[in-house]
């Protein structure tokens, strides 16, 4: 049985991929609060990702979970470099794991901050008091 790899898109890797046809693949998920697209890895090229990271699993779905935010950093670069959703993608992705190897183990020890525009947020905590319009 195949397994799948999702990759979160958010706003800028959502810009990343516009016009192409990976833009018509996206999914969303949690009722439409995220999006995402979904890569069909063969089960021993899955076993080899599981392999790489102390831990990574596969849930009950098949899905491949608990992959450092660097290597799913490195699966969507493939994605767009690319261009495709194919076994090549993670093929690619486990070949360049020792390039990231570094970042990987700095997560062991502190998560990295998302890259995510909160200008909105910052600006509702500057008058925590809403007013009814």
């Amino acid at each position: 049985m195949a397994k799948f790899f999702g990759v979160i898109i958010d706003e800028k890797r959502l810009a990343a991929i516009k016009g192409t046809p990976l833009e018509e693949k996206v999914e969303p998920i949690f009722g439409g609060a995220l999006k995402r697209l979904v890569i069909e890895v063969p089960d021993e090229l899955g076993q080899k990702v599981i392999e790489q990271f102390g831990k990574a699993r596969f849930d009950a779905r098949g899905f491949i979970e608990e992959t450092p935010a660097a290597f799913k950093r490195l699966v969507f670069k493939k994605i767009v470099e690319l261009k495709s959703l194919g076994p090549e993608v993670m093929e690619k992705a486990v070949a360049e794991i020792p390039s990231i190897k570094d970042d990987v183990a700095k997560e062991d020890k502190e998560l990295p901050v998302p890259d995510i525009d909160i200008s909105d947020v910052l600006e509702l905590q500057k008058n925590p008091v809403q007013k009814p319009a």
